[in-house]
């Protein structure tokens, strides 16, 4: 445990070095056409974006072990132009943010150092991190400040206030929208049949209907179902509570919607043979607007919260000048569209060098 621990610290420092490091060459290399850095892979406004902070931010994006040999060269490529495009994005959040003379919360930054260092066993093992980093600790908080700077500017783009008058102005619009289904209180006992067992279907169908002639002779249906059902709901008495219509597969939702309540039955299920009852029937509802409100709410948030973010990435990108130096990358399109990337707003057009 002690070796992870300091394993998964290690590899914080690293990603978070990664995930800043390209804007510690912004305030040297914007507007300087003639600064070449050999590690990078990309500039962004002239600043660079070096293959070690791909590389790590690859790594964010690929499971562990599909990363070691798993991924065709293809396939990888395209994750890596994924990951180039995230990297883009936050440099021009953070050359935006910058020109606007925002800087990070002085106590946001303490707060970033003291949870990194305390994902180690003391404070020699995080000085040894960083010096395997090459950094120091002004460097690495200099660093941090920039990781929030950016995350607060996402946040601020991406804060949306809904009022209770968006609220009832959706549901007027879209009333038919929020229904509740048709349901129904289902009793339940499940006898299995072995899918890879065609011949177990026989006598698992023969102990059903043993099961039902039980039922329909009187005996509790919750004592039947603690004793012989082979699901979960036999420690509820096979109770199900409300199911409503797409709950169930198919051929077993036919057969409970199509029953008359306080009837027993049986059918056939994906799992095996269902004996069930109905208890009682509800046809679909009109949802009321108290009901519907944390639906609509966070409906709206999420559509205007992408949309406001939609917009951002187009802006950042209108306005930038995006150089991507290896030809593959420039050439590969995104193999994922993660959330923040500017995949999700578009692919990148970049200018070739």
């Amino acid at each position: 445990m002690r070796f992870h621990r300091r394993f998964v610290a290690f590899s914080v420092v690293a990603a978070l070095v990664a995930g800043v490091a390209a804007g510690m060459y912004v305030t040297r290399a914007i507007g300087r056409a003639d600064f070449v850095d050999v590690r990078a892979v990309a500039y962004v406004n002239g600043a660079p974006i070096n293959a070690d902070d791909l590389d790590v931010r690859l790594e964010q994006i690929l499971p562990f072990a599909s990363y070691h040999g798993a991924v065709k060269a293809e396939r990888l490529l395209s994750l890596r132009r994924t990951a180039l495009d995230e990297l883009v994005l936050d440099e021009l959040i953070y050359q935006e943010a910058v020109a606007e003379g925002k800087r990070a919360a002085a106590g946001a930054v303490e707060a970033e150092l003291d949870a990194v260092r305390k994902r180690f066993d003391s404070d020699t093992q995080f000085a040894a991190a960083l010096n395997e980093n090459g950094l120091t600790e002004r460097a690495f908080r200099e660093r941090l400040a920039r990781t929030v700077l950016v995350r607060d500017a996402r946040a601020a783009h991406a804060r949306q206030v809904i009022t209770e008058s968006d609220i009832a102005d959706y549901y007027r619009a879209n009333a038919a929208k929020f229904q509740r289904p048709e349901r129904v209180h289902l009793l339940q006992i499940l006898v299995r049949v072995d899918p890879a067992s065609p011949a177990s279907a026989a006598p698992a169908e023969g102990k059903a209907r043993r099961i039902l002639a039980r039922l329909r002779n009187g005996e509790p249906f919750g004592a039947i179902a603690r004793a012989l059902s082979e699901d979960e709901y036999r420690v509820k008495d096979g109770d199900m509570g409300w199911v409503h219509r797409g709950r169930l597969d198919r051929e077993f939702e036919a057969a409970v919607f199509a029953a008359s309540p306080g009837k027993f039955d049986v059918a056939r299920s994906l799992y095996g043979f269902e004996i069930f009852e109905v208890l009682e029937r509800q046809p679909p509802t009109q949802l009321s607007l108290d009901e519907a409100r944390p639906i609509i709410a966070e409906r709206l948030e999420r559509q205007r919260r992408d949309s406001a973010l939609g917009a951002w990435r187009a802006r950042l990108l209108a306005a930038a000048r995006v150089e991507i130096r290896d030809p593959d990358l420039r050439s590969a399109r995104p193999a994922v569209f993660a959330t923040g990337s500017l995949a999700a707003g578009g692919v990148l057009a970049p200018v070739s060098r």
